[in-house]
């Protein structure tokens, strides 16, 4: 999804959205603390494929959040200084 597309979402949806991957962010957080604590792999230095794949995602994620809050921010700005 690009972020013309995302312009177009009434805020209510990309509010939705925002939170869907912020929970999607905050279980991959779990996870990969987890792993830290469990293996004692604080720099995530030997990690099994299937966490380095897992870590991948996460930053995948987050990129995402991050696209999505811009947006709902520039839209807060816009309601703003409009009135």
């Amino acid at each position: 999804m690009n972020k013309n597309k995302l312009n177009k979402m009434s805020f209510d949806k990309l509010a939705g959205l925002y939170s869907v991957i912020n929970e999607i962010c905050s279980d991959y957080s779990k996870m990969t603390d987890n792993y830290s604590l469990a293996t004692g792999d604080k720099m995530f230095e030997s990690m099994p494929k299937d966490i380095r794949d897992m870590v991948h995602d996460r930053q995948k994620f987050f990129g995402y959040r991050n696209i999505v809050k811009e947006v709902i921010k520039n839209k807060i700005t816009e309601i703003f200084e409009k009135e």
